[in-house]
């Protein structure tokens, strides 16, 4: 019998820096939205963890932070980009090789974890959200480039899959909170879904989350309890040689709490 593994792909919100001015120069680290955070990956119980805005994940100015210490994860990789910066996958199996895509920005991180039922690859990449689209789509091409065998690619795109129904006028008028070009931004991340999603999917990834189960990754209520802007911007694909059981978007108490993402959840094991 196949085992079943679980993947989570979570951006953690600039690792848990406190979001006031003033904390933020007394402390580092947000301790509770750390502790609510590692209490949402405790309950789910993933194999694999993808983390976007790991800050520190690498020593940057004296100053580092071991998130498979803080997860309770056996395993990890991590890179940074632009300063302190960076991405990290951490894996209850023994991760067999690491390596960096590098923009001048941005930086794509690749894993090959050694499951049970084989190797599987790992990618996570988080674009700048101003990055043009045909730019986007281009990274993520180069990310998965010459990648064999079992393939899942996860984390916050930044972009909206082009089969999500949107309600262009209230996402306009939700977007006006935080955007002095609302309009722009909703076709940024259209757009960028059009470009990106077409792009994998010429290269056989297929969204990982069943169209019922697709819900919005942002925002939590940690940022806004308004969700007229709320969207889809965080995504988990695969290629033909994972076989998804399930996937979903975790939506509740903690994952309101610990992040302004709400995290993506697949389960899956691996074709013969």
């Amino acid at each position: 019998m196949s085992t079943i593994m679980t993947l989570i792909s979570f951006n953690i919100l600039e690792g848990f820096r406190p979001l006031e001015t003033v904390e933020a120069e007394r402390r580092h680290l947000d301790r509770e939205r750390a502790k609510i955070a590692r209490n949402l990956v405790h309950n789910h119980n993933p194999d694999i963890l993808i983390l976007n805005e790991a800050l520190f994940c690498r020593e940057y100015g004296d100053r580092s932070i071991d998130y498979g210490d803080l997860f309770d994860f056996p395993f990890q990789t991590s890179a940074l980009y632009d300063n302190e910066w960076g991405n990290a996958i951490l894996s209850k199996f023994e991760i067999e090789h690491a390596e960096e895509m590098k923009i001048y920005n941005r930086g794509g991180l690749i894993s090959r974890i050694a499951t049970k039922e084989g190797p599987v690859t790992i990618a996570s990449y988080h674009p700048h959200p101003k990055r043009f689209p045909a730019h986007k789509a281009e990274d993520f091409s180069r990310l998965v480039q010459g990648l064999e065998g079992p393939v899942i690619l996860g984390g916050d795109f930044n972009c909206i899959h082009p089969e999500d129904p949107l309600d262009h006028d209230l996402l306009v008028s939700g977007f006006q909170r935080f955007s002095d070009h609302p309009m722009e931004l909703l076709a940024q991340f259209v757009d960028s879904g059009r470009h990106v999603f077409s792009t994998l999917a010429d290269r056989g990834f297929e969204d990982a989350i069943p169209p019922e189960k697709r819900r919005y990754t942002i925002p939590t209520d940690l940022i806004s309890t308004d969700k007229s802007s709320a969207i889809r911007i965080d995504h988990i694909l695969a290629n033909q040689l994972v076989e998804i059981i399930d996937g979903e978007i975790i939506q509740d108490q903690d994952s309101n709490l610990a992040s302004d993402h709400h995290p993506v959840k697949i389960r899956f094991t691996l074709k013969s």
